[in-house]
């Protein structure tokens, strides 16, 4: 058993960071993988910190300061559920960026050029880097992390500790993470769309060039000229697909705040 009144604001605390702990390590913003293990434990501890009144009074509710240690490792694996799924959606506006960089550099032919992506410290194509650093400072011009703190400090209320997980919400939860998928091919084709119709016209006239001209070197010609079109149009567009991923990003936010109430179905 816990003592009662250390005990309880502990086990109140140990949830609530189980809760922040996945958004913390997924989301590149707020720190992601950059961050030493025990800064992003620490940095979920402060946030659950943040809402310690109203998780101090759920785990009273939830008679927590009686709880079993096996009741109590159910409760933080069902957090680190909730956690993960809130994680995922707030993350996947940047999978979308980094997806739609690697179809923009796959179809200009740099498959295999790899950089290294700072907010991820993994290895990307140069445009998908270029699309995730702009998707990171769009982020935080349009306030995200105080957005992403109000979801998550929303979801203790909207879904509090110490409580169960019910078949229904499990589903719930499962159709969201689905949704949040599609959405992410969805917005990656969305966002890369204007270098894909222009590689395609491109692709196009190469094509009726080769059958007009048999004898000119069309795939020569075509590598640098497909590469400088994309890289060229991409630099132009800046300022659009800043536009669109602002747009893009206020969805995610939105849909992140509407997912804890897909467990309390």
């Amino acid at each position: 058993m816990i003592p009662r009144a250390p005990g309880l604001l502990v086990a109140a605390l140990a949830l609530g960071a189980a809760r922040a702990a996945p958004v913390v390590w997924l989301v590149g913003p707020l720190g992601g993988v950059r961050l030493p293990a025990p800064a992003r434990v620490g940095l979920a501890l402060l946030l659950a910190a943040l809402a310690a009144p109203a998780l101090l009074a759920q785990a009273a509710a939830a008679g927590l300061d009686q709880a079993s240690t096996a009741r109590l490792a159910v409760l933080v694996a069902r957090e680190l559920v909730v956690g993960a799924v809130l994680g995922l959606v707030a993350s996947a506006a940047f999978r979308a960026a980094e997806s739609a960089g690697h179809l923009a550099d796959t179809l200009r032919g740099a498959n295999l050029a790899e950089v290294l992506v700072p907010t991820t410290d993994e290895r990307a194509s140069p445009l998908a880097a270029l699309y995730v650093l702009v998707a990171t400072l769009v982020f935080f011009q349009i306030g995200g992390v105080p957005r992403l703190l109000d979801a998550l400090l929303g979801s203790y209320r909207a879904l509090p500790v110490g409580g169960g997980l019910s078949a229904s919400g499990a589903r719930g939860a499962a159709a969201l993470v689905t949704a949040a998928s599609a959405r992410v091919i969805a917005s990656g084709v969305g966002l890369a769309a204007p270098v894909i119709v222009s590689l395609w016209l491109t692709d196009l006239a190469l094509g009726l060039l080769a059958r007009a001209v048999p004898q000119a070197p069309v795939y020569f010609l075509g590598l640098p000229l497909k590469g400088l079109l994309a890289i060229g149009l991409v630099l132009v567009g800046l300022g659009a697909l800043e536009a669109a991923l602002a747009g893009d990003l206020v969805g995610w936010m939105s849909l992140l705040a509407r997912a804890p109430a897909t467990f309390a179905h």
